[in-house]
């Protein structure tokens, strides 16, 4: 299942606003929450020393591995419970985080399909002039069939919405393996029309 972070509206924002060579001064931090379900990252309601006669309380998303010090601060802080009890992130936070990291998926396949779309007219025309090697030839299976995989695979994307669970707990859809691993179809075993199973070829 892929994971990815997701924060709270504007509180990146007020995270490069603050950013500097020194940790701001908390005055205050309440109601923490997840803004993740793989809980990464946690978004608080911070007044700042430095920004409070301006902005006031503010969003401020916070994690272990954030760039300032005031961010890992309040992380940990929050962790051992100083705020209170974290909760966890709303249906439409953990929406939202789904959709953008869905956006993210899809444009990565969409740019393959178009690559491969873009070989497989040059493998065709190719083909159509008589000009195709014995490698292109050979080739063609392969290609329409990671095409036609990634083309599922992108659908799939697009239905998430149709997947039980969903969006707070639901299987991703499994991409095709990179490289693309082609498995040739096998033959259709023949048939023997008017024929008993006593008169078939004994093994």
């Amino acid at each position: 299942m892929h994971t990815a972070l997701f924060q709270a509206p504007n509180a990146h924002f007020f995270n490069e606003l603050d950013k500097g060579s020194y940790m701001n001064t908390v005055i205050s931090a309440r109601n923490p929450r997840w803004s993740d379900l793989a809980h990464t990252s946690i978004v608080l309601s911070v007044i700042f020393e430095e920004t409070k006669d301006i902005f006031g309380e503010v969003p401020f998303g916070a994690s272990a591995q954030d760039p300032e010090p005031h961010g890992v601060d309040l992380f940990n802080r929050a962790v051992a419970g100083e705020f209170g009890e974290i909760l966890e992130p709303t249906e439409q936070m953990v929406q939202a985080q789904v959709m953008c990291q869905r956006g993210i998926y899809s444009a990565e396949v969409t740019a393959k399909i178009n690559e491969l779309v873009a070989a497989l007219d040059m493998l065709q025309d190719a083909v159509t002039l008589g000009m195709a090697t014995d490698d292109q030839r050979k080739s063609l299976p392969a290609v329409k069939a990671e095409l036609d995989a990634l083309r599922l695979y992108r659908v799939q994307l697009a239905q998430l919405e149709t997947l039980p669970g969903y969006p707070m707990s639901f299987d991703w859809p499994v991409p095709p393996a990179t490289p693309f691993v082609y498995v040739k179809p096998s033959a259709a075993p023949l048939l023997s029309i008017g024929v008993s199973e006593d008169e078939l070829p004994k093994p």
